[in-house]
């Protein structure tokens, strides 16, 4: 078994909190950021924490700008991961609940990053899976949808290109930071390959469904109008005016897939997987 490095975290000064661990720097450890999972979440594992390393360190190793990925480490239960710190950066969220006035730009930048990070021809790399492969196993195992709902959806997943394109797997504007005006993808644990209508329904159902509440608009520091307006600015500066409501109208679809998925790597309760599933049915039809 793997030994990993183990630190002392009281040498150490927290930067930030969030839903998942928290983040830190040492002056011993200049230019160096440690992001330390909570050990009582899945997502704190030592399994989930080396994903987000190796996945992190693969796209990195594409070109894509993201923080460099250092070392796995760990602090008694909890696991985490040192990466080059990028100081004085700002989400594209964040910049744009500060200034409402510029979220349209904001979203035609963001657009075409997107553009590019899905130009990006993963297929075959180590620690990037098939997002195909992984949704036609979380339909083997979903609980959320069955019967003819299931089968359609099956049937639409197998028809779909195993595409070599880089996919975030958390694709938003919470995940793009500015530095310097520099941009970086961040949170890349989920990265896949697959076609981009996948990172691009993620999208959508944050933006104008999952918007909607309270907890999100939090995170996104914007309103629900404001996220949708990000969205139809997004839309159309990625796909352009032509066929726009078509496009629309798939990322929808691939917004269902997204519900789908969330559902196979949260833990659940009844309530939440009946509702899930309805949501999921409506998106995919």
């Amino acid at each position: 078994m793997q030994e990993y490095k183990e630190i002392e975290i009281s040498a150490w000064t927290k930067l930030g909190e969030g839903g998942e661990g928290s983040t830190y720097t040492n002056p011993q450890m200049p230019g160096v950021l440690l992001k330390l999972s909570n050990h009582s979440l899945t997502s704190g594992s030592l399994e989930a924490v080396s994903r987000e390393f190796y996945a992190s360190k693969a796209v990195y190793d594409l070109g894509v700008p993201t923080p460099e990925m250092l070392d796995i480490v760990r602090s008694g239960d909890d696991y985490g991961i040192l990466s080059r710190h990028i100081k004085e950066k700002k989400s594209l969220a964040k910049m744009s609940g500060e200034n409402p006035g510029s979220i349209d730009g904001y979203a035609a930048r963001m657009a075409g990053l997107a553009r590019q990070f899905h130009a990006t021809d993963a297929g075959g790399s180590e620690g990037i899976p098939s997002m195909k492969r992984l949704m036609l196993e979380v339909l083997d195992n979903t609980r959320m949808i069955g019967g003819k709902t299931l089968r359609r959806v099956r049937t639409f997943v197998e028809g779909l290109e195993d595409a070599p394109t880089l996919l975030h797997g958390d694709f938003s504007f919470c995940n793009l930071i500015m530095a310097d005006d520099k941009p970086y993808w961040i949170d890349l644990g989920s990265a896949s390959h697959g076609v981009a209508m996948f990172d691009l329904g993620h999208f959508y159902l944050f933006c104008n469904i999952f918007g909607k509440q309270k907890r999100v608009q939090d995170i996104a520091h914007m309103t629900a109008d404001q996220m949708r307006q990000f969205w139809n600015a997004f839309a159309l500066a990625y796909h352009g005016p032509e066929g726009l409501d078509e496009f629309n109208g798939r990322c929808k679809r691939f917004a269902g897939l997204a519900v789908l998925l969330l559902g196979h790597i949260k833990n659940l309760t009844f309530s939440e997987r009946f509702f899930l599933g309805q949501l999921a049915k409506v998106l995919t039809k």
